[in-house]
């Protein structure tokens, strides 16, 4: 038993154990991972054989370790010939760390396209997705997933490689537990379709990268969608971290109770995402921490006692800097920051202490 709470959407607990938790047990004890990849190596051959580009497949990718790992399976695994394709932030989001990370992935002998929406446009639309939803990826998230789908219609390369299903590993049911990935474009923040919640005035062609392919454009492309990881025995955050830094990896130095996140080595090339995970944790009772040592727990790397340790100590924590930067990138005051973010604060969950500071009211144990 993790330390998963039922707060996480679209999850759905069976005798008090969480779906990931029942997946990692059946990984362990009933999973024939040599047939999965025998299947995987069928959807290669399929992939080649659809090859009409000089491409066999497309991977999104960040530079981080998950993308890294899933390039370096397709090529060095699989014998397919790759198109990396990243949606990279704004050079005002974009981290330093995150910049080199993908030219470390490019330089280890890939060809990549970078798509770069309109920044004032995002910046926009950013704003917008904070101040009326609390959430600033929803917009993001829209363009950071229909890259890939709309470049594989473009260029003709109908099978497109994504990593963990996140039924599997999060517990986030509704796409399906299988390998199969087409109905990834309904969850989370893409379940909304096209950015018609945005910003008035705004033209179908302004939001081009914002808009994932419609169904019947998918069937036409014949495109075909997969989670990576379900394939493969050892695909997990630690592994893609281990393989991925062996490989030119750069992570996060910064303290945990800085961070939201324990083992530095996620969401690199983006800064804001750690207050964002601070927001999940307001929202939902949980933040990077819970992610991270549940799926440890899971793997048997770490006790329980121990992941309800660290989940209490660094759970949502976020320097006062990176909320600055935030409110500075968006041309926010930081009195508007948090008259938002309190505005969304799921109050069926938290209470002020006799202190007058917030806790949960069912604390984690």
């Amino acid at each position: 038993m993790c330390v998963q709470p039922d707060t996480r959407p679209n999850i759905r607990f069976e005798d008090g154990i969480c779906p990931a938790c029942r997946f990692a047990e059946a990984n362990r004890n009933e999973v024939d991972f040599d047939a999965r990849w025998q299947e995987l190596q069928q959807i290669a051959e399929m992939a080649r054989a659809s090859n009409v580009s000089g491409y066999d497949c497309i991977i999104g990718v960040s530079g981080g370790k998950d993308s890294t790992r899933q390039a370096l399976i397709a090529r060095d695994q699989l014998g397919l010939k790759p198109l990396l394709v990243s949606c990279t932030y704004p050079p005002e989001q974009q981290t330093e760390r995150g910049a080199r990370n993908l030219a470390n992935l490019i330089t280890l002998g890939f060809d990549c396209i970078s798509v770069s929406p309109d920044p004032k446009l995002w910046k926009l639309l950013m704003r917008e997705s904070f101040l009326r939803y609390g959430n600033w990826c929803k917009s993001t998230e829209m363009a950071l997933y229909a890259s890939a789908p709309i470049v594989s219609i473009a260029y003709h390369i109908p099978v497109i490689f994504l990593g963990e299903n996140p039924a599997i590993t999060l517990g986030e049911l509704g796409v399906g537990t299988t390998g199969v990935a087409n109905a990834s474009k309904h969850s989370n923040t893409l379940t909304e379709g096209p950015l018609t919640w945005g910003v008035e005035n705004l033209t179908p062609q302004q939001l081009f990268w914002y808009d994932y392919p419609s169904d019947e454009d998918m069937e036409a492309a014949a495109m075909k969608i997969y989670y990576l990881g379900y394939y493969v025995r050892d695909f997990s955050r630690f592994e893609n971290a281990r393989v991925s830094v062996e490989n030119g990896l750069e992570i996060r130095h910064e303290p945990p109770e800085e961070i939201g996140d324990y083992y530095g080595f996620e969401a690199l090339d983006d800064d804001f995402v750690v207050m964002n995970q601070m927001l999940k944790h307001m929202k939902f009772g949980f933040g990077k921490v819970t992610e991270q040592v549940a799926e440890a727990t899971r793997l048997g790397m770490m006790t329980r006692a121990k992941a309800v340790e660290l989940v209490r100590k660094f759970d949502g924590r976020c320097a006062e800097r990176y909320i600055q930067k935030f409110c500075d990138y968006l041309e926010i005051t930081l009195e508007q920051f948090w008259q938002t973010a309190e505005r969304f604060r799921n109050l069926d969950i938290w209470k002020k202490n006799e202190q007058g500071q917030w806790e949960l009211k069912v604390p984690l144990v």
